[in-house]
Order: C-alpha cells, then sequence, then structure tokens
C-alpha cells in the first residue's frame, strides 16, 4: 500500500475570505509517495499555470518566491494533473492521500472544476476524492485539537522535529507532513504531549501563570529523558488549574447561554485531557462527569443560582477528597501556580 502527502501553494488576495479561498488558483503542486512494504519514497513536483488570474500577488511570491516569469513558463494544471494521476499509480493501492487542512482540497476541488469548464477536460479529482485524508480531522480521534490553530512547522517542534526545507515550498511541506503522520502515528508520548499542550491556553494559562512555563519544563525535560518533573508532576499542574477554574465560575450568570456555551467548549478540553493513561489525570474523570450533569441541568433551567452554587461547592468537595485520597498537596492551589 502506498500513502500520499499532498501540498499545494496557492494564489489569492487573501486567506481570511472565504470568497477568496473558493477563486484561488492552485499555482503549485509537492506530493510524497510513501511505500508502506518497502519504506520507499517517490517525489512529485510542478509549478501550474493559474487557471484564472494570470497574475500573483505580491504577497504570495513573497511568501513562495515564485514570480510571474515562473507562472508563465508554467505547464498547465491539465498537463500536470495528467502526470501527476500516472504518478499516483493505481488507486487502490493507496491507503490515503494526506493533507493538512482541508483548504488544500476545497482549492484542488475548485480549480479542477474551472479548468475542466473552460478547457473542456475531465475531472482529474472525481475518482480519487474520496482517498483524501485531513491530518487534522485525523488525529482529532486521538483528541489533539490544537492541530486546529498550530502550524506544521510549530507542530514538529512540539514534537522535537527539525521542520525540513523551506516553508512554503509545495514539496517540502508535504514531505515534513509525512514526517509529522509517522511520528504522531507511532509514538503515543507524542501525542498525549499534544493533547496537554491543548489545554495550555487561555483561559487556563491566564487562571495559573505559571502552567506555559511548567509544560515547557515538562516538554524539555520530556526529550531530554529526565526524570525531575514528569508526567505525574505536569498533570498535578493541570488539575491545579482545573481546581481554580472552578472557583472562577462559581459567580456567572446562569442565565447567560452565551457562558454555559463557553463553559462547555471548555468541557471538551477537559474531557481529552481526562482519557491520558499517565501521571494522575484519571482524576479528572469524575470531576468532569459532575460538570458535565451541572451543566446540562443549567441548560435545562433546572437550578436556580443558589443551587448552582451548591452542586458547585460539593463538586469541589468530591474532587478535593480524591485529592486527598491520592496524598496530592492542595496548599496552594488556590493560588498562584507555585
Amino acid at each position: 500500500m502506498k500513502k500520499i502527502y499532498i501540498d499545494f501553494e496557492m494564489n489569492m488576495p487573501s486567506a481570511r475570505n472565504k470568497r477568496d479561498m473558493l477563486n484561488a488558483d492552485i499555482i503549485a503542486i509537492g506530493a510524497i509517495q510513501y511505500d508502506t512494504d518497502t519504506g520507499e519514497i517517490e517525489e512529485f513536483k510542478s509549478l501550474i499555470k493559474p487557471v484564472s488570474s494570470q497574475y500573483i500577488y505580491p504577497h504570495i511570491q513573497a511568501l513562495t518566491q515564485i514570480n510571474q516569469e515562473d507562472l508563465e513558463k508554467a505547464p498547465t494544471y491539465e498537463e500536470v494533473m495528467r502526470k501527476f494521476k500516472k504518478w499516483l499509480g493505481i488507486f487502490s493501492q493507496i491507503e490515503g492521500i494526506y493533507t493538512f487542512g482541508n483548504l488544500d482540497l476545497t482549492c484542488f476541488n475548485n480549480t479542477d472544476k474551472k479548468s475542466a469548464k473552460k478547457y473542456n477536460h475531465p475531472r482529474f479529482i472525481n475518482n480519487i476524492k474520496s482517498l483524501f485524508v485531513d491530518i487534522k480531522d485525523k488525529y482529532l480521534d486521538y483528541g489533539i485539537k490544537c492541530m486546529n490553530y498550530i502550524s506544521l512547522k510549530n507542530l514538529l517542534e512540539c514534537a522535537n522535529l527539525e521542520f525540513k526545507g523551506d516553508a512554503h515550498d509545495p514539496l517540502y511541506d508535504a514531505y515534513n507532513l509525512y514526517i509529522l503522520d509517522d511520528v504522531l502515528q507511532e509514538s503515543e508520548d507524542i501525542r498525549n504531549l499534544l493533547i496537554i499542550k491543548d489545554f495550555v491556553r487561555a483561559p487556563f494559562s491566564t487562571i495559573n501563570e505559571n502552567l506555559e512555563a511548567n509544560f515547557k519544563k515538562y516538554i524539555n525535560n520530556f526529550y531530554a529523558n529526565k526524570n525531575k518533573y514528569n508526567e505525574e508532576d505536569m498533570s498535578i499542574e493541570v488539575i491545579k488549574t482545573l481546581r481554580q477554574y472552578l472557583q472562577s465560575i462559581q459567580d456567572i450568570d446562569i442565565y447567560n447561554i452565551d457562558v454555559l456555551r463557553d463553559i462547555n467548549r471548555k468541557l471538551d478540553t477537559i474531557d481529552k485531557i481526562k482519557n491520558l493513561e499517565c501521571g494522575y489525570f484519571y482524576l479528572i474523570e469524575n470531576l468532569y462527569f459532575d460538570i458535565k450533569d451541572l451543566l446540562e441541568d443549567l441548560m435545562l433551567y433546572k437550578l436556580n443560582k443558589e443551587e448552582y452554587k451548591e452542586e458547585l461547592k460539593n463538586i469541589v468537595t468530591l474532587f478535593d477528597e480524591d485529592l486527598s485520597y491520592e496524598n496530592i498537596d492542595r496548599s496552594c492551589f488556590l493560588e498562584k501556580s507555585c
């Protein structure tokens, strides 16, 4: 079987405007073909003449180092796609075509549609579209949400891997995507690290001002194979933060739906981290379900404000009992992180 890792460079005025993304032109493709049986890697790379706008935007040129002359000499989209599909080989032997996010597939589909209509050639994406896999979606199944807001380069750094080559070179981007997928697939420890990283952001990093610093300390020792700061220490830091978070939601407006939705989003993050089979993360499970039940009661207007505060107090008491049973010192939990 084969795994394909693919990246496109696109010409568009803005990556924030949805209409601009839909009208974007593919101007370069890079792909890695990894043979899972032999371990061999093949490469595919080409510039592509734009289907619609023939002029490259200045910020895209600065980003990709592709200039106007390059595009004027580039082969057409149809020429490149015929070579690419031949390079792919037998489709039934492809395990997946992997991208980093869904923008590449969206732009591929739109460019394919525009070119087919303009030059009357068959759609190239139709019989391979089902093979596409968004790496971000793939690892959501493992609980890694941070891939949605962290760049490929930063994710590799977090996995203690160096980004190879130049960013925004489609071949290097495809290769680095292969490297990231390979290490995440093989290492549960690194997947767990990224799940913890997803927790280390606002509001939790604001509630516990030392959370980010302790996470960096954890990463450094994790890769240096030192035991001075391990999963137990990091899990206690997370537990401490959650304990402080419970205090922060004591006086919320229980009739404000936006406030309740925000707590629900935090629960989603807590849901992922409670499943980590290291340190004391298992202690978060009861807390998660208790808060979830409380939130459901609030959403159904079953509680008034006093009842809510009483229920939350009971949840905190039970949580503290669990911590005491494990001999976890709570002396500075309600203060700034020690």
